[in-house]
C-alpha cells in the first residue's frame, strides 16, 4: 500500500502543491502530510497481513483565504479514496498569519511485507 502516492494523487486535482513532510516551494497555499502512526493491525501465521497508516494532512493558506470550500473538498476526496472520514482541526498561526487546517484519518491495506 503506497499511502504517499495515494495522498498525492488524491489531492493533486485541487491545484495546490502536495508534499510529504515539508513544502519548500513559493506557493502561499499548499498541502503537506505526515504519518501519526503506521503499524500492522492483523496477523496470520505470525506475520503481518494488514497494515494501517494513520496520517495527518495539513492545509496551509494565508489568513485572508476562505478555506472552508477547500476543507470540504479535501475531506471528501480523502474519504472517497478509501481513508476513514477525516476529523478536522482549524488553527490560525498568529506569528505567520496563516490558516492551518489539520485532517486526521487512516487507511488499511495489505501489509508491506505481503506486497514485496
Amino acid at each position: 500500500m503506497d499511502v504517499n502516492a495515494l495522498v498525492k494523487t488524491t489531492l493533486a486535482s485541487l491545484g495546490y502543491p502536495v508534499a510529504f513532510l515539508n513544502y519548500s516551494g513559493t506557493a502561499t497555499t499548499y498541502i503537506t502530510f505526515n504519518y501519526e502512526d503506521d503499524r500492522a493491525i492483523e496477523y496470520a501465521d505470525d506475520k503481518p497481513i494488514i497494515d494501517a497508516a494513520y496520517i495527518q494532512v495539513h492545509l496551509f493558506a494565508p489568513g485572508t483565504f476562505d478555506f472552508m470550500s477547500v476543507k470540504r473538498q479535501i475531506r471528501f476526496k480523502l474519504f472517497k479514496a478509501g481513508f476513514t472520514y477525516p476529523t478536522v482541526t482549524s488553527l490560525y498561526e498568529t506569528e505567520t498569519k496563516t490558516n492551518h487546517v489539520v485532517f486526521q484519518c487512516s487507511i488499511s491495506g495489505a501489509s508491506e511485507s505481503e506486497e514485496s
